[in-house]
């Protein structure tokens, strides 16, 4: 099991494709995705349990490249 941990957000977030991030790489419902959104912009740590190393991998560069400051931590 790997975890992403996401710790902060970057002016200029794509908050809409954050959110669908999660639905299509993670599988994860619209509820989970849309709460997981709304409480990093609250400045809440959000970890991920991500069971493959390599979708933890995209998930967390398509996430830096919206505008999330994350981290693997494995």
């Amino acid at each position: 099991m790997v975890k992403v941990i996401m710790e902060s957000w970057r002016e200029g977030l794509l908050k809409i494709s954050l959110t669908k991030l999660q639905q299509e790489k993670l599988r994860m419902s619209l509820v989970d995705s849309k709460t997981n959104t709304d409480m990093l912009l609250d400045d809440n740590v959000i970890i991920l349990e991500i069971e493959d190393l390599n979708i933890a991998k995209e998930f967390l560069e398509e996430a830096e490249r919206i505008g999330v400051n994350c981290k693997i931590e494995e």
